[in-house]
């Protein structure tokens, strides 16, 4: 009897779009870390210097980019799952190994 665990492969991921979603995470780190592209007073913005509203800027922005990652995330890599107890990947029919039946449907804590 073998005492090592067992492990189940994971379906491969879509590494072309890991990198863009990498890419797409790093636009505002390079952007922002340039300070000498927007270490200005002008243009101005209803009174604010330009370099207080495009740091703001790039807070909306970084939020849509690190959202848009995200979603790139997890269409490179397919979600699998797993067996309600976790060892292993379930099917199509049995996706919580209880022959379909939820837990809690079941009556089992």
């Amino acid at each position: 009897m073998s005492t090592t665990p067992h492990r189940h492969e994971a379906p491969p991921a879509n590494k072309g779009l890991l990198a863009l979603a990498g890419v797409l995470l790093a636009i505002p780190i390079v952007a922002l870390m340039l300070v000498g592209t927007y270490a200005m007073d002008e243009p101005r913005l209803l009174g604010f210097p330009f370099f207080i509203w495009y740091q703001f800027l790039w807070v909306v922005l970084c939020s849509a980019l690190t959202y848009s990652a995200y979603r790139i995330v997890l269409k490179a890599r397919p979600h699998v799952p797993m067996t309600s107890t976790g060892d292993a990947f379930g099917t199509d029919d049995d996706t919580d190994g209880n022959g379909g039946t939820d837990a809690r449907e079941a009556g089992t804590p």
